[in-house]
């Protein structure tokens, strides 16, 4: 395992097969601003997976480095195995991985055999439904009530090629619309995702209504032949025209005349929670649930994983999955 620079990075992640948005260069470039990127390579002159890393500093806890998804080439169990054991004995009080990449048992041997274990509290459910786009199932009859009511509408779906400031700040303010109502504990900011979108491989695309107003609005990542759900921004408009729907009908639509096989479309919780609304939402669209390889931590000892736990669940109130 190598630590490299930033250049070098975003050089070598172009020989590898499938890259989620999370490792991007505009990515790097929406979250740079608030923690320290590191980026890790297994073998730099043969490589067959990398990452960059956020570093934080937690009270009473010491560095933290988080790691969410890798860029990989088929890489082999001993691969993954010495790549993660290389970077638990740099000295990080923990590490956190969260696996972007479809579950496969070869990583989770070679994970474990690293010193990573499952941590005592997962932020998120390492399940999405997956959309071939190439070859799509007929959607429920909800998706396609909904796609039919956001025609009589009068809605129109547009991609914006070159995104500007405005841009991201209308889709800012449709998002702090969406948050007030799901009751989000996050906002996003429009310089952020200005940043995020000058790397051409995120894409937004925008819908509106008869009378012009933008009610909704998508961020999309694109490397090779899959594309990530990234961002979603679904104004109270949207939810009562389906406008939500038409517009993710309209982007399945373009993926495939650019011949994009794979449409990952995010996270899903199902359950008793009001995440599994999220779940039937994205269920109808036709595609299925398959599993990530998820969340993953390895801790210098047991207190740091226990005050960790105490932070995000106690402190932060978050959900457990």
């Amino acid at each position: 395992m190598e630590i490299i620079d930033r250049k070098s990075f975003f050089e070598i992640e172009k020989q590898m097969e499938i890259t989620p948005f999370t490792q991007g260069k505009g990515w790097d470039n929406y979250i740079g601003n608030k923690s320290d990127s590191l980026y890790f390579v297994d073998n730099y002159s043969n490589p067959s997976i990398c990452c960059r890393g956020e570093l934080y500093n937690k009270p009473f806890i010491g560095s933290v480095l988080r790691i969410q998804g890798e860029a990989v080439k088929q890489p082999k169990q001993e691969t993954i195995q010495n790549f993660y054991k290389g970077i638990a004995q740099i000295g990080y009080s923990l590490v956190l991985i969260s696996s972007l990449s479809p579950y496969d048992i070869e990583y989770e041997i070679g994970i474990r055999e690293a010193g990573f274990i499952r941590p005592l509290h997962q932020t998120t459910c390492p399940l999405t439904i997956l959309i071939n786009t190439l070859d799509r199932p007929a959607g429920h009859r909800s998706w396609k009530r909904n796609i039919k009511k956001a025609i009589a509408a009068k809605c129109s779906f547009q991609i914006i090629s070159q995104p500007t400031l405005k841009d991201c700040e209308t889709f800012v303010r449709i998002f702090e619309e969406m948050a007030t109502k799901k009751l989000l504990s996050y906002i996003l900011n429009k310089q952020n995702i200005y940043n995020l979108l000058q790397d051409p491989d995120y894409k937004l695309f925008f819908v509106y209504s008869a009378t012009g107003s933008i009610i909704a609005g998508r961020i999309i990542y694109i490397n090779g032949k899959h594309a990530w759900d990234v961002f979603a921004a679904n104004s109270n408009e949207s939810r009562e025209n389906g406008a939500s729907y038409f517009i993710i009908e309209n982007i399945l639509d373009y993926l495939s005349n650019e011949n994009i096989n794979f449409f990952d479309f995010g996270r899903i919780g199902p359950g008793l929670t009001n995440s599994n609304q999220v779940y039937l939402f994205k269920q109808s669209s036709g595609g299925y649930p398959i599993p990530y390889n998820g969340e993953w931590i390895f801790a210098k000892n047991k207190i740091n994983e226990l005050l960790m736990l105490t932070y995000r669940y106690i402190l932060k109130k978050g959900i457990r999955y």
